[in-house]
């Protein structure tokens, strides 16, 4: 399986990392990301953070890169993605929801 997770630089995400073992992981974050590639996982850029297209913008990165699951970490993407799980599954991409100690909340 191949699963998105934002919030890539985060130590949330790097920690999940050890529960997806046996999967592809796409670090995924918003602004400049590193350059890392390796056999299990790499990082890619959302862009610049909208909060209007919050869905539609990890709608198209997760079409882009294939995946079969997303999991939302940044605390302003879970309501989006969670009224848009509907649409996501029409594309055969899982919702994934993160647990509360999970979430990054940014100021």
């Amino acid at each position: 399986m191949k699963i998105l997770i934002t919030g890539g630089r985060s130590a949330s995400a790097l920690k999940l990392l050890k529960a997806f073992a046996n999967d592809k992981v796409v670090l995924a974050d918003y602004g400049e990301m590193p350059s890392i590639v390796t056999p299990h996982y790499h990082f890619i850029s959302l862009g610049e953070r909208n909060d209007d297209i919050i869905a539609h913008n990890l709608l198209n990165h997760c079409l882009d890169e294939v995946v079969d699951a997303v999991l939302p970490l940044h605390h302003f993407e879970l309501e989006e993605i969670a009224k848009s799980a509907v649409l996501f599954e029409e594309f055969n991409i899982k919702v994934l929801m993160p647990d509360t100690d999970q979430i990054i909340h940014l100021k």
